[in-house]
């Protein structure tokens, strides 16, 4: 298994979509009703992505990084492919303040009064992170984060936080339908991605 560049045909894309699949248990009570939701704590990211009708000539790229793709073998780091960048302020260098792990928030040192928003996505240590609400840094610098998406791994204190085109592994959650080809030109084909966690 092994890394497989990024298509440049992905970088405007007809759609995009990515959303988190959280892994869980639901049970209800045949006679009373009650129900029972077990988080099992194992989330990851789906991504779809459609590509716009080409031409011929064009398609054979996509035919040819599709096929490199190694059906479910291979994977290529991914982004929020609509919002590449915070909505929010934050910029420069910002690092994560101390030890983290689990669900709730992040403690990052940044500047003074920078800013993410919601769906605002945000990058350590290859973990891709969606934040949960408007969040602004004291007049420390200090910015506490509330995130929507678990932890898998302690995050060290220090670690780079990542706000362009913070990614994540994926590979493809199927084996892709074959790029097919009409008189003319070349349909749009649509790949649907799951987060590849090692």
């Amino acid at each position: 298994m092994s890394e497989i560049a990024f298509p440049e045909f992905f970088e405007d894309p007809s759609e995009f979509s990515l959303r988190a699949m959280v892994n869980q248990l639901a049970n209800a009570s045949p006679y009373g009703g009650s129900e029972q939701v077990v988080d099992k704590r194992n989330e990851r990211w789906l991504a779809t992505v459609t590509v716009s009708p080409r031409t011929h000539d064009e398609a054979a790229d996509l035919e040819a990084w599709v096929a490199s793709m190694r059906g479910m073998t291979n994977w290529v780091q991914l982004y929020h492919l609509q919002r590449p960048e915070p909505r929010g302020t934050m910029r420069g260098a910002p690092t994560v303040q101390a030890t983290a792990a689990g669900l709730g928030s992040l403690r990052i040192n940044t500047t003074a009064g920078a800013t993410l928003l919601a769906g605002d996505m945000i990058g350590i240590s290859g973990l891709l992170l969606q934040v949960q609400q408007r969040c602004v840094a004291d007049g420390t610098g200090l910015l506490i984060v509330p995130i929507v998406n678990r932890l898998r791994k302690a995050l060290a204190g220090g670690a780079p936080v990542v706000w362009n085109r913070p990614t994540a592994l994926f590979r493809f959650r199927a084996v892709p339908e074959p790029v097919s080809y009409a008189p003319g030109y070349t349909p749009e084909a649509t790949f649907d991605f799951m987060e590849y966690v090692a």
